[in-house]
């Protein structure tokens, strides 16, 4: 387990999350009427909640099959849809140590390097963020008129690719990255010992981009799983409020995206709520409304996130205190 030390250093690590998610509760609180809440929670469909937990399932089934082609096919579908349900689980107690808990997890299926299998959760991550800016820039002007939000998305989007650019002239470039690494390791131990490794592997892990059919099929199913997503949060929503048009359920999916990308409290309690409510108040959704659709959209999250993420840890033998107490142990050494 993780030392004293080293949870003491969390706390401070998470702080501003629990503020953030502290004060968006308190606003919701103050802003929504109690009574009006359960009201609009009584219109919950049951049925549809059923399917949007299939849909959940099939959502993390698809970005095991992106990552896995990440991966090279070096590990079975089974043990990379076990591995993402534990790091979404990760995630859920704390926040952002799911990439790390993977790339510790992948281990226990076949040897890879810390940082060469980071780096294709990193792409991953990447290829996530195109997607939210793509869905976000063709349906902001439908939306909302406010020019400095598109420049913000269109940042995002540049970042993405820049950094896709970056890794693949590394890659074909590898002789004289490594020759520059060489010549700085000669003048620094520190680079030498935790720097340059990591770098090095971090470039292997990425070479996957150099293969477009592995890179494409990658693409392919981390979009199947934004669509389950965007199915998901269709369906619950029209138990709510009817049948919306298609473009309004992207926009909020991609605000979504990066609403949750915020410091939260663990599950990101309050955020998400908070984020769902804004993006609806964009279509003058009751904000009651918006709250009950968050709060069963995220339960639904969370029940599925926590079944398979168990079911999973038992699958593979693995205890989710020995997962944390590795993931703090990894985390301390990044401090």
């Amino acid at each position: 387990m993780p030392s004293q030390t080293t949870s003491k250093n969390s706390w401070k690590r998470w702080l501003p999350g629990l503020v953030v998610s502290a004060i968006v509760i308190y606003v919701l609180y103050r802003l929504i009427d109690i009574d009006t809440l359960f009201g609009a929670l009584k219109k919950t469909n049951y049925l549809y909640v059923g399917i949007a937990f299939i849909l959940m399932v099939l959502a993390n089934l698809s970005r095991a099959a992106a990552w896995r082609e990440l991966l090279g096919r070096r590990i079975h579908l089974k043990d990379a849809f076990c591995i993402v349900n534990e790091g979404y689980l990760l995630n859920q107690i704390i926040p952002r140590s799911g990439e790390v808990g993977r790339a510790l997890l992948v281990n226990s299926a076949v040897q890879m390097n810390f940082f060469e299998t980071l780096s294709t959760i990193i792409i991953e991550r990447a290829i996530d963020l195109g997607i939210a800016a793509i869905m976000f820039l063709s349906t902001v002007g439908n939306a909302i008129a406010m020019d400095w939000i598109t420049p913000v998305a269109i940042t995002i989007l540049g970042v993405v690719l820049a950094g896709f650019l970056f890794l693949f002239w590394a890659i074909r470039k590898q002789e004289t990255v490594i020759a520059w690494l060489d010549r700085a390791d000669q003048r620094s131990r520190f680079f030498r010992t935790y720097i340059s490794p990591n770098l090095k592997a971090i470039i292997k892990g990425a070479q996957v981009i150099q293969d477009p059919k592995r890179i494409l099929l990658a693409v392919l199913f981390i979009a199947l799983c934004w669509t389950m997503w965007i199915s998901v949060s269709f369906i619950l929503l029209t138990s709510f409020i009817g049948s919306q048009p298609f473009w309004k359920i992207v926009f909020m999916q991609s605000i979504l995206s990066f609403g949750i990308a915020l410091p939260s409290a663990p599950a990101g309690l309050g955020v998400y709520e908070g984020t769902l409510v804004a993006a609806l108040s964009v279509f003058s959704v009751e904000k009651e409304t918006a709250l009950s659709f968050a709060i069963i959209m995220h339960a639904v999250q969370l029940v599925t996130i926590a079944a398979l993420g168990i079911i999973s840890l038992a699958a593979q033998g693995n205890s989710l205190s020995t997962l944390i107490g590795k993931v703090f142990d990894r985390l301390k050494k990044k401090e």
